[in-house]
Order: C-alpha cells, then sequence, then structure tokens
C-alpha cells in the first residue's frame, strides 16, 4: 500500500561462482541490474550481444513449433485452465531437464519443417488448381496444345478475347482479308473469351495467320505436348498426392503432442537465459572476481544479503540511495485488496516517488462505479460464482489471484446494486411468476417504493446518486492532493488551493438537489428525511460555497503575500484567482456531469436484458424452450457488451475526474532480474 524505498546492492564474488550466483539473484527475482558507479580500470564487461542473438533466434523457433502444435492439437487448455497454478521445480530438477533441451529443440525444429511442408503443399495446389482452371476449358480437345500441324497444313490453337461460335470467327478472318482460307473448330465459348483451332494449308499461312490477329486470336502460352484432359488428369493426381502430405505431416505434428510439456520448458528455459544474458553486459569482470550492482528494495536487502553470504564466497555492500530521485526505479507493494488495482493504475501511468500510489485507495470506489453502471444482480453472480469457482478450483498465484479478486469485487458490486435497482437479468421475476405470458404482476417492493434507485421508476433519483457519489469522488481526489502536497513540504499552499475547492464541492450539494433533483427526494417517503436533512443544512453549505469561492480568488495572492512576494505579484495572484473561480466552477461542473454515465449504463444494461426477456416470451407466447434459447444468448451477448462498457467509463471516470486531481505517473518500474517462467516455477532447495 506504499512506494517502497530502495537501496544500493553491490555484489563482489568468485569469478568461478559467477553463473551461480547470477542465478541465484536470478530466481530471487528482486535485483534491477545496471553498470557498476565506480570506475575500475582493470574490470572489463562480458561481451553477450552475440549470445543473445542466438537465443532469442532459438527462442523464435519454440514459438513457432509450439504455435504449430497448438493449430494441430487440442492440448492448449481452455481459460480456466491458465489459472492453474505453475508447476514448482527444484534447482536439481531444473539442471536434469535442461539434459533434454538440445534434443527437444530438434523436435521444434522438426515441427517447424513439419509446418513448412504443408505450406508448400497448399501452395503447389493453388498452383495445380489455378492451372486446371486455365486447362478447363481445352479439355475436349484431343490433340497437344503444342500441335502446330501435318506436312501439308498449318494448325493455330490459342484464343479470342469474346464470345463466338465458328460462323462469327470466320466471318471475322474473311472481314480481316477475304483471301484467307481455313477451317475453323471451337472447342468452348464463355462470356469472356473463345477458344478455337484453326487449320489451314501451308501455302496459305501467312495469309491466314494475319487474318487470324486481325481478328483478335492469342496463340496459347503455355502449350503441352499432351492432350489437356492428359494434363487435367496430371495435375489432379498431383493435388491429391499434395492433401496426401498434407495428412501425413498433421498427423506427425500430432505425434508431437506428448513432447509439449519439453517444449514449453525449452521455451522458459531459453526465456531464463536470454534475460540472463541481457543484463550480463552490466557485469564488471576480471581474471578472479566480478561484480554486479544495482537496485533493490529495502525490505528484501538484507534478506538477500545473508542468503548470498552464506550459500556463496561474497561480499556484499548495501548503501542509502536518494529515493526522491528519477533514476531510481520505482517498486509498489499492497495488500490483496491494492493489487487488484495495479494494473488499471499501470495502465494509466506507473507511480512516481513523488506520487501515492492509488491502488489502494480508489478500490472502493472503483467497484462502486462498476458495480452502478453494470447494475444487474444476475449478472453479478454470474460473476461473482465464476470468479469464487476459480479460487476454489486452483491454488492461485498472486497476480492471477488479483485478476480473480478484481472479477469478484466487481461482480459483487454488481449484484448489490442489481438488487438496490430491482434488476435481476432485467426483470426476469415477473416474467417467471407469470409463466411468460403477462409483464404486468403486482410486485409489492416496487409498489411500496421500497428500491430507491430503481433508474425506471425514479430516473432522477438515480441521478442525484449518481452526482453525490461523482462529489464524494472529487472529495477524496482533493483531499489525497492535500496529504501529497503536506508530504512535498508545501502544507501551506495546499492548503489554500485545494480547502476552498472542497468547500465548494460540499457547498453545491442543496444547489444540485434543488435546481437539478426538483425536489425528488422529497417525492418517496423513504427518501424524504434525506431531502430534509439537506435543506436543514442548505444555509450553511451554502455560506461554505461562498467562503470556497472567496477562498479560490484570494488563496493565491495569500500565498504570495507568504512567499514575500512584490506588491504586483500578489495583485497578479488575485486576477489569477479569479480566473481559477471560472475554471472551477466550469471544470469542476464537467466534472460532476461526467458521472452522470452511471445511469446512461445503467440504464443500458437494464433495458437492454428486459428487451431481451420480452423477445424470448413473444415468440411462442410463452414457450419456455425458446425462451431459455434466447435468453441465453441475449443475456450472453448483453452482458459481454456491457461488461467492456462499464470497464472503460470506469476507467475513464478514475483517469479524467480522479487522477488528475492528484496522480502524476511516469515513475521508472522496477524490473529486476527474475525467472519469468510460464510453465514452471522455482522452490528452493535446503
Amino acid at each position: 500500500m506504499a512506494i517502497l524505498n530502495m537501496k544500493r546492492i553491490e555484489i563482489l564474488g568468485l569469478q568461478k561462482d559467477r553463473k551461480k550466483i547470477i542465478e541465484f539473484v536470478q530466481r530471487q527475482g528482486c535485483v534491477q541490474l545496471d553498470e557498476m558507479q565506480e570506475e575500475g580500470q582493470h574490470f572489463t564487461n562480458l561481451p553477450t550481444q552475440q549470445t543473445v542473438t542466438q537465443l532469442e533466434r532459438y527462442e523464435s523457433t519454440v514459438d513457432s513449433a509450439l504455435e504449430v502444435l497448438n493449430r494441430y492439437t487440442s492440448g492448449k487448455g481452455g481459460l480456466l485452465d491458465s489459472f492453474a497454478p505453475r508447476e514448482e521445480m527444484s534447482m536439481t530438477e531444473y539442471l536434469e531437464k535442461s539434459k533434454k533441451v538440445d534434443e527437444t529443440l530438434g523436435k521444434c525444429k522438426q515441427l517447424n519443417a513439419l509446418y513448412k511442408k504443408i505450406q508448400d503443399s497448399k501452395v503447389e495446389i493453388a498452383r495445380a488448381e489455378t492451372a486446371i482452371d486455365q486447362v478447363r476449358p481445352w479439355e475436349t480437345l484431343d490433340i497437344p496444345s503444342s500441335f502446330k500441324g501435318t506436312a501439308d497444313t498449318q494448325a493455330f490453337i490459342g484464343t479470342i478475347a469474346e464470345p463466338l461460335d465458328r460462323e462469327g470467327v470466320l466471318t471475322r478472318i474473311v472481314e480481316a482479308d477475304p483471301e484467307a482460307q481455313g477451317e475453323v473448330e471451337v472447342v468452348s465459348a464463355d462470356k469472356n473469351q473463345t477458344c478455337l483451332v484453326a487449320i489451314c494449308h501451308k501455302d496459305n499461312a501467312k495469309t491466314f495467320e494475319q487474318a487470324l490477329r486481325t481478328a483478335g486470336f492469342v496463340a496459347v502460352s503455355d502449350a503441352t505436348k499432351h492432350p489437356p484432359k492428359v494434363r487435367i488428369e496430371r495435375l489432379t493426381k498431383q493435388i491429391e498426392q499434395c492433401n496426401a502430405d498434407i495428412a501425413e505431416a498433421e498427423e506427425a505434428i500430432k505425434s508431437y503432442d506428448d513432447s509439449r510439456d519439453d517444449i514449453a520448458f525449452l521455451k522458459d528455459y531459453l526465456t531464463l537465459r536470454t534475460d540472463k544474458y541481457k543484463v550480463l553486459d552490466k557485469v564488471s569482470v576480471d581474471d578472479s572476481v566480478f561484480v554486479i550492482s544495482g537496485y533493490i528494495p529495502e525490505t528484501k536487502a538484507e534478506g538477500l544479503k545473508n542468503k548470498l553470504e552464506s550459500k556463496f564466497d561474497t561480499a556484499v555492500n548495501l548503501s542509502d540511495v536518494d529515493n526522491t530521485s528519477d533514476e531510481v526505479p520505482v517498486a509498489v507493494h499492497n495488500n490483496k485488496l491494492g493489487m487488484t488495482m495495479e494494473s488499471i493504475t499501470n495502465m494509466y501511468a506507473f507511480p512516481s516517488h513523488k506520487d501515492i500510489d492509488p491502488s489502494f485507495i480508489m478500490t472502493t470506489f472503483y467497484y462502486l462505479l462498476f458495480g452502478l453502471m453494470l447494475g444487474d444482480a444476475g449478472y453479478g453472480l454470474v460473476m461473482t460464482f465464476l470468479c469464487l469457482f476459480v479460487k476454489f478450483k486452483y491454488k492461485l498465484e498472486p497476480r492471477k489471484r488479483a485478476t480473480v479478486n478484481y472479477g469478484l469485487g466487481c461482480g459483487l458490486s454488481t449484484t448489490f446494486w442489481g438488487a438496490m435497482q430491482n434488476s435481476w437479468f432485467g426483470d426476469l421475476p415477473k416474467w417467471i411468476a407469470n409463466g411468460l405470458k403477462s409483464n404486468d404482476p403486482t410486485d409489492f417492493i416496487s409498489t411500496h417504493h421500497l428500491y430507491w434507485f430503481d433508474p425506471l421508476q425514479n430516473t432522477t433519483r438515480f441521478l442525484l446518486l449518481c452526482f453525490f457519489i461523482g462529489i464524494l469522488h472529487l472529495i477524496l481526489a482533493n483531499c489525497i492532493n492535500l496529504y501529497k502536497m503536506s508530504k512535498q513540504g508545501m502544507a501551506f499552499e495546499g492548503f489554500f488551493e485545494v480547502v476552498p475547492i472542497l468547500l465548494i464541492l460540499v457547498g453545491i450539494i442543496p444547489v444540485i438537489n434543488s435546481y437539478i433533483g426538483g425536489g425528488a427526494l422529497a417525492e418517496i417517503p423513504s427518501t424524504k428525511p434525506i431531502d430534509n436533512m439537506i435543506n436543514a443544512a442548505a444555509p450553511v453549505l451554502y455560506i461554505l460555497l461562498i467562503i470556497g469561492a472567496i477562498g479560490v480568488v484570494v488563496g493565491p495572492a495569500i500565498v504570495r503575500i507568504k512567499q514575500k512576494s512584490s506588491v504586483g505579484k500578489v495583485l497578479g495572484g488575485l486576477g489569477g484567482g479569479l480566473y481559477g473561480l471560472y475554471n472551477a466552477a466550469s471544470g469542476y461542473l464537467g466534472d460532476i456531469l461526467s458521472y452522470a454515465r452511471l445511469l446512461a449504463l445503467g440504464l443500458c444494461t437494464g433495458v437492454i436484458a428486459s428487451v431481451i426477456n420480452q423477445l424470448g416470451a413473444t415468440p411462442g407466447g410463452g414457450n419456455w424452450f425458446l425462451f431459455i434459447i434466447i435468453f441465453i444468448i441475449g443475456h450472453t451477448i448483453n452482458l459481454g457488451i456491457n461488461l467492456i462498457g462499464a470497464y472503460v467509463h470506469t476507467n475513464r471516470l478514475q483517469y479524467v475526474e480522479f487522477f488528475s486531481k492528484f496522480y502524476e505517473g511516469g515513475g521508472n518500474p522496477f524490473t529486476p532480474l527474475s525467472a519469468q517462467s510460464q510453465s514452471f516455477v522455482f522452490k528452493e532447495e535446503n
């Protein structure tokens, strides 16, 4: 729930232990290596680029092989299986499996070769099919297309680019040259061309050929010494052989499915080695010793030092660093609840040393806003049960647990707010109660106004709720900003910058209730006390609003007086304060109105869900079979679409309305050398 302080670590060890020490540090995953700060003339760096390039080439080979294996086998596993924990592996087991990496790499190359054979065969099939399509119009020709004639005659085999019959071709020849003498046979004709064979006496060959060309004749370009039918048969057999080769290669690929685990291990093995060699150029060495240095979180520093010095002949030095410097990497630590928001925060910007990590602080409002936007108890229960199933089925690792807990938080909030809005897969309970025949049964709870926030029945009241939640969200953001400025030694400036805004946000509540709500809270007995309380406090709240407005105007001038600025700068501060008041009025009003999207998306989910129920009941007039089919398909689509909408707009409210008030980001993320493996996790041996 905080940004961790960092220390600098320097490890001096013997050359003979270098590999073991670096791999041990990698397995610990808590040191970000960089260049050694001290200059040493007798130290050199290890050249590793060539090795890294070769390892990346091997990685590409393995990735391609896994893709091929996944394409032709069914052992990839489903979405739920991705939450399964990785296999625990000791260093001894790792070294034993490492002995097979060359053999496994050979299998990967064979897999890629088989896939290349499939691709080449498919290209050959496409080429043969194209050739058959070109020859098909000549299929009835019983002589080779390369036939040139007999001792006394000359033959011309080719096409004219338009549909003609025998009479039409002869007419064209006569029109071109009345002296041309010859015979024509049309082999085939379509809308694009006419395939023909023309024969003439050799004495008349030149004249006849010239007339043919004038008529648009073009000789075949791929003449063969066999009749077209023979060529078609040969190409057909070639296609059959290619299909047989493809089937054989596919079966061969499937036979490698038993090697999937070995290939997955090889991928991780190469990843670990690549990551290690990428940082080895930061290792300084001489003939007998080596030195590595970098950053480590303060909470892990002493523990790693003790482990290194007890396992190896090493000297480990820890030193303090300036944790406000941008050069020092940033590491954050959150509890289980805060971890669910880390990916949301990092998607916006990684925190800097000057920031307060907002991951834990934002959780309450994030889930509240998400639940209001999705707003259907049925959908929330589906999400909740799925997440609970995964939690109980698998022993989740921290990051996967955070993802599932995120979904669980969203599901629980959606269930709560859906129940408050009387939305259970839309209006499903009403349809079930009436046997799918009517949607107008008496609803005791709605009739007696026990649902405060039903967006369809009480739209204005629901909108007021959205605005009040928005005001609380903005108040929290400004309080965090005040705390942040106080930590940076700017408490006085923070007071006059933030407190007036807080007074305005509190003081505007009766304005919103009166002019936007229009007494909506007073219409229902269950919410009338809230309206009475706001009205009773209105005079005080209006005074706070006025004080806040004055504070925004005079605050910059007071700060400049404290800084002992000139009279001109103080007057300039007053001018800036007037402009700040305009910005506060327009900016914060826009921010508050942005929370109306809670109503919009909540209405969207519920209305579409109700329409789906009506569609399911209407076609069969109470046919349960049709209703269930339409219900499953329709609500699955509605849930998917509105999940995306709730996710996007909840993030938008966090990023634009909340983070903009206090969060800067732009920190340098802590990226330790670690064992980035997908199929296993190391367990340390005693």
